[in-house]
C-alpha cells in the first residue's frame, strides 16, 4: 500500500477514544517507524504515541484539541511520490467507511478476560493472540493490575498467544497474599499456568512482578522459555522505595495519592485523574491495604531480595530494562547481575519504561519472546 493510514491506538481495555494534545511532526516531515509522532490524553494516562511505520507525514487528519474514537484516522503517511490526490481520496474513503467498533468487541479481541482457581485462590487473567504457540505470560508490578500492559499487547498478541494475570491482592485477583514472600507468589503464577494448561511460557515481569517471574523462574526453570524483568523489585543495590510503598497504603485522598503516583514516570504530567481515582477505589476493596502492607513489609525487610539476587546465578540468561530515572527501585548494575544477563537501558523514563517508551520495550518484549 502507497498510502498508510495513522489511527487512533486502543491502550488497555476500557479506552473508548482519545484526545490529540500536540503532534511532535509536522506535515511533510519524513518519519521513522517507532518515532515520537503525537501526544494522546486518555482517559487513563497521557502518552507519546509512536508511529506504525516509516514515510513522510502528508496529512494531519486530527488537530491539536479534538478527541476521536479508538480506530478513527488521525494522520495518513506515504511516499513523496505519491500524489496528492491519492492521499485525499485515500482520507475520504476512510472516513465514509469508519464506524467506530463495538466497545465489547473490541475489547474482547484484545484480551479475553475469566477466573481460574489455583493453589486456592481466584487469579483473574486475560488472554489474547492465537492459541498456538508459547505464551508471553506479563505480570505487572505492586498495586498494578493487567491492565498495566495496555501499550504492550498488540505487539505481542500479533503472533503470539499472551497471558496477562492479576497477582493475588491486586485487580480481579482474591485479596489473599498468604505471607507475601515471592515464593508464594511465583507459586500462584505457577499454578495459574497449571490451571491453564501451559506447560512453558516467556515470563516478563515488571517491578514486584519481575522480581516474581525471576523466583518462578529460579524455582521451576524447566516451565520458563524466556525471562524479561523489567525495573525489577530486588536486584538493584537500594532496594525498593519505602515511601512510595507506605504512600499507596496511606493515602486516602486524591490529593495525597496523586504526588505518590508522579513518583512513578520521570514526567509527572502522564499520571491522570482517572488514574488516582481508579487506584482509590481499588484500595477501598476489602482486603486491599492489608495485602498491600504485608507485600510492603516483605518488600522492605529486603530478605526475599537478597535470597533472589543469591539464587539469579541458577539462571543462565535473562533480559533486564532498567531506567536512569527511575524512583522506586533504582537503575540495575549489569556487575550486579550474572554474566548471562543482558541489561538495556532505557534513557530519560521512570519506573514504567514499558508505558513511558513502550515502542522501545515493545521491540525489545518482542524479540525477546520468539
Amino acid at each position: 500500500m502507497s498510502v498508510t493510514p495513522v489511527r487512533m491506538p486502543k491502550w488497555g481495555l476500557s479506552m473508548q477514544e482519545g484526545a490529540i494534545v500536540d503532534w511532535w511532526k509536522g506535515e511533510g516531515d519524513a518519519i521513522v517507524e517507532g518515532e515520537d509522532l503525537v501526544d494522546i490524553e486518555t482517559a487513563k494516562i497521557n502518552n507519546t504515541f509512536e508511529s506504525p511505520a516509516s514515510g513522510v507525514l502528508r496529512r494531519i487528519v486530527a488537530q491539536s484539541g479534538e478527541t476521536l474514537p479508538v480506530g478513527a484516522l488521525i494522520a495518513v503517511l506515504a511516499e513523496p511520490s505519491t500524489a496528492d490526490a491519492e492521499v485525499e481520496a485515500f482520507i475520504a474513503e476512510f472516513q465514509s467507511s469508519f464506524t467506530p467498533a463495538d466497545d465489547d468487541a473490541d475489547g474482547a479481541e484484545v484480551l479475553r478476560l475469566s477466573t481460574v482457581q489455583a493453589g486456592g485462590v481466584s487469579i483473574r487473567v486475560g488472554r489474547g493472540g492465537p492459541s498456538e504457540g508459547v505464551p508471553v505470560v506479563l505480570i505487572h508490578g505492586y498495586s498494578g493490575d493487567l491492565n498495566g500492559w495496555l501499550f504492550n499487547l498488540e505487539p505481542l498478541i500479533a503472533d503470539r498467544p499472551v497471558i496477562a494475570l492479576d497477582l493475588p491482592g491486586h485487580g480481579g485477583s482474591s485479596k489473599d497474599v498468604g505471607d507475601g514472600s515471592l515464593s508464594s507468589l511465583a507459586a500462584a503464577v505457577l499454578e495459574t499456568l497449571s490451571a491453564l494448561d501451559v506447560g512453558e511460557a516467556h515470563l516478563v515481569g515488571h517491578s514486584l512482578g519481575a522480581a516474581v517471574a525471576a523466583r518462578a523462574a529460579i524455582d521451576s526453570p524447566d516451565r520458563v522459555r524466556s525471562l524479561t524483568l523489567i525495573s525489577p523489585a530486588g536486584l538493584a543495590a537500594g532496594g525498593v522505595s519505602e515511601p512510595f510503598l507506605t504512600g499507596v497504603i496511606d493515602a486516602q485522598r486524591a490529593k495525597d495519592l496523586k504526588p505518590v503516583l508522579e513518583m512513578l514516570p520521570a514526567d509527572p504530567g502522564l499520571v491522570t485523574r482517572d488514574m488516582v481515582d481508579d487506584m482509590l477505589k481499588f484500595k477501598r476493596l476489602d482486603g486491599v491495604e492489608e495485602a498491600l502492607s504485608i507485600l510492603r513489609d516483605r518488600l522492605v525487610e529486603g530478605a526475599d531480595a537478597a535470597t533472589l539476587r543469591a539464587d539469579l546465578a541458577a539462571i543462565p540468561a535473562a533480559l533486564v530494562i532498567t531506567s536512569d530515572r527511575d524512583q522506586i527501585v533504582g537503575q540495575v548494575d549489569p556487575a550486579d547481575l550474572p554474566a548471562g544477563f543482558r541489561v538495556v537501558v532505557i534513557e530519560g523514563a521512570g519506573h514504567l519504561p514499558h508505558l513511558e517508551r513502550s515502542g522501545e520495550v515493545n521491540a525489545l518484549l518482542v524479540e525477546a519472546t520468539r
